[in-house]
């Protein structure tokens, strides 16, 4: 079964929550590195948006970022941590834009800044196992458990229409949406921890 963005986003918002490919390692070619480079954007917008607290200057840093990546591309060694190489690479293009466009701008404290960078790149490094734990652990779901996490987050139904669907109050369907998401939860922690 294959993951939204949404769904991965529910249970996986503190590693990043994007689908992204498992490879972190281009081979030495251009066409490689470029499709590890493209492989990588959903977690690297996130990434840059939770340094930002602003969308549109965002989008604007992951286009500069993606430029200097490409610019720098002979610096990267095959082998090494694509992610964490260009999370450090967006981060300082992060700072640029702090200096330069930021100064008229609600700004986040630099300490919180250099925290969530830190964190961001500390949990990054388990995102693809938790994203395999969260597929497992769909498929282990009670029946009804497991329509009602993929009619909310695959299909963006919204639970009254579900209830409706079902036959349910929408407070009955919350519920059992609230159980389903638990049930994800401890199995998530659990595999994860194994």
């Amino acid at each position: 079964m294959e993951l939204s963005p949404a769904l991965s986003y529910v249970f996986l918002q503190p590693f990043m929550a994007f689908t992204v490919k498992n490879s972190d390692s281009p081979e030495s070619s251009p066409e490689n590195f470029a499709d590890l480079l493209a492989g990588h954007q959903p977690r690297l917008a996130a990434y840059i948006r939770s340094l930002t607290a602003d969308e549109q200057a965002s989008r604007d840093i992951l286009q500069e970022a993606n430029v200097t990546i490409l610019k720098k591309s002979r610096d990267f060694t095959p082998g090494t941590n694509f992610t964490a190489w260009s999370f450090r690479v967006a981060y300082f293009e992060v700072l640029t834009w702090r200096r330069t466009k930021g100064r008229d701008r609600i700004q986040l404290d630099e300490s919180l800044v250099n925290s969530i960078a830190e964190t961001v790149e500390v949990v990054s490094t388990s995102y693809d196992d938790r994203l395999d734990a969260l597929k497992s652990c769909i498929a282990e779901l009670p029946d009804r458990q497991r329509e009602i996490i993929q009619r909310r987050y695959l299909n963006g139904e919204s639970v009254q229409v579900i209830a409706d669907d079902l036959g349910f109050k929408a407070n009955a369907a919350s519920q059992l949406l609230h159980r389903a998401r638990t049930n994800l939860f401890k199995c998530i922690n659990q595999t994860a921890a194994s």
